[in-house]
This record gives C-alpha cells, structure tokens and sequence, in this order.
C-alpha cells in the first residue's frame, strides 16, 4: 500500500476506482475525489460511519441480480 504526507505525518493511501482515493488518517478515512493530494472534493467517515456504510453494502448486494 501506498503512502503519503497528509497533515504532516505519512498515511495510507489507496485508489478504490472511479477517481476515488481513501486515506486513513489514524481515525476514520478521508475520501477524496479525482487527485489524492489536490481532490475537488472531501468527505470524512468516521470509524462507525464506515461500519454503518459497509453494513448498508453489505445488505443492497442481497438486492443484486
């Protein structure tokens, strides 16, 4: 995996696809969109926010066909 300075400490950073980078920062994961160190856009999960999104995943591919 690779890593990056992100607030002055070196973190993981991965590429999920569709121009989505995660990067964890000791606490929750940052998701950022189109460029891991300059991204058009920033979402912050929590710990217990990416438990309850991978749950929501977990139950909507039940739904695929």
């Amino acid at each position: 995996m690779e890593t990056v300075e992100f607030d002055g400490e070196q973190r993981p950073v991965a590429y999920l696809g569709d121009g989505v980078y995660a990067i964890f920062d000791g606490y929750g994961v940052w998701l950022h969109a189109n460029d891991h160190k300059d991204p058009t856009d920033k979402i912050y999960l929590e710990l217990e926010v990416l438990v309850g999104l991978n749950n929501f995943v977990t139950e909507a591919l039940k739904f695929k066909k």
